[in-house]
């Protein structure tokens, strides 16, 4: 039965991703119990002591007793809430490699049933590798580091007003986020490796798949198509001045942290009633780029840099595309609806 693009596109890039975001909160949630609601309150007390000590955020401090136990009960819990998430983190997320990997394997099954039209041998869900397992846990040294810089931060020596207080209160808060990223990369990677047993069981290609939203870098590997044993090469962007020309290939996703793409099994021999997949998916982040949808994390620069690099690249652009594309460097912004 040939396939439908379409269906495959929002299978990868919408149920399958959002199943592996579903398991990067649970393992989030299971590693940080509440901490950004702990952080929160610690920042709040410790501006009710600055405040009644000092008279507000805006007086510098006095030196003295009074300033040194204001930043040792800082300092001290800050790094009691560091020390809790240093020890319970690796565990966690060791634990969390296994189900990734069987995901992973059955994503890709589910790919090429809907692909193929037909069911194929699954493979057996592989062991996590040591690259992987020494990547779950290196969480502990990435917190303990970053303590020790929140902590730094926090010394005596160099708090004498609430600013350098809260920056070291922020660094400690900021282990958070890195925290996520962490998870977020050693799952999509045993995921990605699940996949990688099922391309090789099932399939002489494998082809990239981006996030629809996905970075100028990672849309310019949407579609991309290389033989099973091949690597993708490296440093593409849209955006010229992130190229890389000289990087060495890559093997796949994830690409960077917070990376959600994926490479699936293709066959050029599965028959399709539409345009081809990898062909979809190119459409797809060449629509991406024309209509400049960016995360927070991208500027309208880099975006825009990206679409002129479309005009000029891409002989064969959708009219609405390139119309969208032409309309943002001219105006210098992309439409709030895009």
């Amino acid at each position: 039965m040939p396939y439908d693009s379409d269906r495959l596109t929002r299978l990868v890039q919408t149920d399958h991703t959002d199943e592996v975001i579903d398991l990067e909160n649970e393992l989030a949630g299971r590693v940080l119990r509440g901490s950004d609601r702990a952080f929160e309150e610690l920042i709040r007390r410790t501006l009710t002591a600055w405040t009644r000590a000092y008279g507000g955020p805006d007086q510098p401090a006095l030196p003295g007793d009074l300033l040194r136990r204001i930043i040792a009960v800082a300092r001290a819990a800050a790094g009691r809430l560091l020390d809790g998430l240093a020890d319970r983190a690796p565990g966690v997320l060791l634990d969390g490699i296994g189900p990734a990997l069987a995901m992973g394997v059955r994503q890709g099954a589910d790919f090429v049933r809907a692909a193929a039209g037909r069911r194929r041998r699954t493979p057996a869900v592989p062991r996590a590798s040591r690259v992987l397992r020494d990547e779950a846990r290196r969480i502990r040294d990435m917190v303990v580091e970053r303590r020790d810089r929140a902590l730094h931060l926090l010394h005596p020596d160099r708090v004498s007003r609430w600013s350098h207080m809260l920056a070291g209160l922020g660094a400690a808060r900021a282990v958070l986020p890195a925290i996520r990223a962490h998870i977020a990369w050693v799952i999509n990677t045993a995921v990605h490796e699940g996949l990688d047993a099922v391309v090789r069981a099932t399939a002489p290609l494998r082809v990239w798949v981006s996030e629809a939203d996905a970075c100028t870098a990672c849309l310019a590997y949407t579609g991309r198509v290389v033989k099973v044993d091949e690597p993708f090469p490296g440093g593409l962007s849209w955006d010229p001045r992130q190229r890389r020309p000289h990087a060495p290939a890559i093997e796949g996703p994830p690409k960077h942290p917070s990376c959600r793409c994926r490479v699936v099994p293709w066959s050029n021999a599965w028959r399709t009633d539409s345009i081809p997949f990898p062909e979809a998916l190119r459409r797809e982040a060449e629509r991406s780029i024309g209509y400049g949808r960016a995360r927070p994390s991208e500027s309208r620069a880099v975006r825009l840099r990206a679409a002129r690099e479309l005009l000029r690249t891409v002989d064969d652009l959708l009219p609405a595309v390139e119309a969208r594309a032409r309309a943002a460097l001219r105006t210098g912004r992309f439409p709030a609806a895009a």
